[in-house]
C-alpha cells in the first residue's frame, strides 16, 4: 500500500476543516423587572445552537507509517480468510480470458508490478536521510500517484468485481482508521479533542458506527462529512480545500 501522507503533500496542518451547529441546553441569563419595578437577573434553561469546529488533520510521518503497517495487517487477515487479492483475480482473468482483454490484462499486471517496485524503492529512500534520497522520494511519490490514477481509470469498469478483494477490504479498513486518527473537534473554543472515543481501534470504530447510524443527528452529519473528506484526500493527495468543498457539494446534491 502506498503511503500518501509523506513528502511535500504534508505541508499543511489540516486537510480540511468545517463548522456545524450543535443544539444544546444551556442556562441563559435574562433581565426583567420584578413587581417592585426593580431589575433582576433570571436563569432559564433554553435550547441554543453552538458552533462546533471540526478538523481533519494531515497525518504525521509516524502516523503514515502506522497506517502502512495497519494496511498490511488487514490485507494479511483478509488473505488468510480466503479472500483473493486483485493481482490474483487479474491473473485468473488473464488465464481465462475474462473481464479484460489479453492485452489489458498484461498491461494491468505490468503496472501493478511497477507500482510495487516504486513503493519498495520509496520505502528505502524514506529511511535514508541524505539530500539525494529525499529528492528521489519526492520524485517517486509523484510517479506513484500518477500510476495509481492510471490504474484507477483502467479498473473503473471492473470496480464491482474488485470491491470484494482482499485489497479492497484492507483499503476500506485503512480509510476508517485514517478517519478515526485524523478527526478532531473543538467546542466553545476549547482545545482540540479526538472526535471518536475509545481506548483502541475496535472501540473507536464502534463509536464511529454508532455516531453515523443515529439518523439526522449532529454526530451523524459530522461523521459522514469526515469520511467523505478522508476518502477524497486518500485518492487525491494534491487536492486543495476548494476541490474538497466542490466534491462534497456535488455529493450532497
Amino acid at each position: 500500500m502506498l503511503d500518501y501522507g509523506k513528502g511535500k503533500i504534508m505541508a499543511k496542518e489540516y486537510i480540511y476543516e468545517f463548522t456545524l451547529k450543535k443544539k444544546v441546553k444551556k442556562q441563559v441569563e435574562t433581565k426583567r423587572k420584578n413587581k417592585d419595578g426593580e431589575e433582576e437577573t433570571v436563569l432559564s434553561n433554553r435550547t441554543v445552537s453552538v458552533p462546533v469546529k471540526f478538523f481533519v488533520k494531515k497525518p504525521t510521518r509516524r502516523l503514515a507509517d502506522e497506517a502502512e503497517v495497519f494496511y498490511s495487517v488487514q490485507l494479511s487477515k483478509a488473505i488468510k480468510m480466503g479472500i483473493v487479492t486483485k493481482a490474483m483475480l487479474i491473473k485468473k482473468y488473464a488465464d481465462n480470458g475474462g473481464a479484460l482483454s489479453e492485452e489489458e490484462s498484461k498491461q494491468l499486471l505490468k503496472s501493478l508490478k511497477k507500482l510495487n517496485d516504486l513503493e519498495n524503492e520509496y520505502k528505502l529512500c524514506s529511511v535514508k536521510k541524505t539530500k539525494e534520497s529525499k529528492e528521489r522520494a519526492e520524485e517517486l511519490i509523484l510517479e506513484i500517484i500518477t500510476l495509481k490514477r492510471e490504474l484507477q481509470e483502467l479498473e473503473s469498469s471492473l470496480q464491482s468485481v474488485y470491491q470484494h478483494t482482499a485489497d479492497a477490504k484492507a483499503e476500506k479498513e485503512v480509510l476508517l482508521w485514517y478517519a478515526i486518527q485524523l478527526a478532531k473537534f473543538s467546542e466553545d473554543g476549547e482545545e482540540e479533542k479526538p472526535f471518536f472515543d475509545g481506548v483502541d481501534f475496535e472501540e473507536q470504530l464502534e463509536d464511529l458506527y454508532e455516531k453515523y447510524e443515529v439518523d439526522e443527528s449532529f454526530e451523524s452529519e459530522a461523521t459522514s462529512k469526515i469520511c467523505k473528506v478522508v476518502g477524497y484526500w486518500f485518492y487525491n493527495q494534491t487536492a486543495e480545500k476548494k476541490d474538497i468543498e466542490e466534491f462534497i457539494k456535488e455529493d450532497e446534491q
